[in-house]
């Protein structure tokens, strides 16, 4: 085989396993974000008086419309 030929095989096996991956791992970085959302909102929320603080429902609802 010529070296083109490798190099070409060797990048087209590439971009399908990075392909692969992203579609694999997209819905757990999603969940992570969103996660990650909550516990910073819940922290931010905790320096406001309790009237005001959003329940941990409200919370998951706001992350979840923030990130999609």
């Amino acid at each position: 085989m010529s070296n083109n030929l490798k190099i070409s095989i060797i990048i087209i096996l590439g971009v399908i396993a990075l392909y692969i991956s992203t579609q694999y791992y997209s819905g757990f970085n999603k969940s992570k974000t969103i996660k990650a959302c909550i516990i910073g909102k819940a922290e931010l929320d905790s320096n406001k008086p309790e009237s005001e603080r959003l329940s941990a429902d409200e919370v998951k609802k706001f992350c979840e419309d923030q990130i999609k």
